[in-house]
């Protein structure tokens, strides 16, 4: 037996159209791009059968799954730990005054997030581990099949891959998750986690 649940990264949001880091001192909205990657999303996913949606607590990660769950009639639940890899001392700032800065910190971070965090940041598998730990408890403790959808940020989506492959941290460097990207993680009984490459068609 088992259960799936289809990750999904948020759409564009205010930070991602400006070029900056966003993580827990600031907590920008979905653009009118990416409110229509949302509603494109609730289009692609309107005949799946999702009996479950649980989010990220930041408001483009809730802002992402609205109107999917509107239109499912479902009420999305708050996984706190869905939420975007902590960024630490790179919080808030533009990428291109990090890239332009010369620090070796974030040279290195580029290439290895895992040996490399932030400063005072998060690790991508320490990113993937909570993810997956509270999807597990989430499963465990909601029974009723069907298909449950996860609004999260791209390095949850790596950090759970990786984790699930028991791959290293540079691994992240080679996977691309734009907005709305999507992959699709399936849990055993057992506890063991997989990812399942197979297209998804709902009629």
């Amino acid at each position: 037996m088992y259960s799936d649940v289809l990750l999904v990264r948020h759409g564009e949001s205010e930070a991602n159209a400006a070029g900056r880091f966003a993580s827990h001192t600031w907590d920008p909205h979905l653009t009118l791009v990416g409110k229509e990657q949302a509603l494109q999303l609730a289009i692609q996913l309107h005949n799946a059968p999702i009996r479950y949606v649980v989010t990220s607590p930041l408001a483009r990660a809730q802002e992402t799954i609205e109107v999917l769950a509107t239109d499912h009639g479902l009420t999305p639940t708050i996984l706190t730990d869905l939420s975007e890899v902590n960024l630490g001392q790179w919080d808030g700032q533009q990428l291109k005054t990090l890239e332009q800065s010369g620090l070796e910190s974030y040279r290195a971070w580029r290439v290895d997030p895992e040996k490399n965090p932030p400063p005072g940041g998060e690790r991508i598998l320490s990113v993937g581990r909570r993810v997956l730990q509270t999807l597990a408890e989430f499963i465990r403790t909601h029974q009723e099949p069907g298909l449950t959808v996860a609004a999260t940020h791209a390095d949850c989506l790596k950090g759970a891959c990786l984790v699930i492959m028991n791959a290293e941290g540079p691994a992240t460097r080679r996977m691309l998750v734009p907005n709305t990207g999507q992959v699709l993680l399936r849990h055993w009984d057992n506890g063991r986690w997989s990812i399942v490459l197979s297209p998804l068609y709902f009629r």
